[in-house]
């Protein structure tokens, strides 16, 4: 289901709907249908973690205090 969002031009609020179908989106606060469709954010995909080296606790105890092997 599409997530979509909206600028209301009569009470001045931003909001989201999840529509269906043909829904016609209604504005929550003011009920009004003069809205203008927003350019919805993307999530950013995760960030992948590099891969560790030694830390500084392995140099300080002479072995891995995090339990890296």
């Amino acid at each position: 289901m599409p997530l979509f969002s909206y600028h209301c031009t009569d009470c001045d609020i931003e909001f989201e709907a999840l529509l269906i179908g043909a829904d016609a989106p209604i504005c929550p606060q003011c009920g009004s249908i003069e809205l203008d469709q927003l350019l919805s954010r993307v999530a950013p995909e995760p960030r992948v973690p590099e891969p560790v080296g030694a830390c500084s606790s392995c140099a300080q105890y002479g072995g891995c205090a995090a339990g890296r092997a």
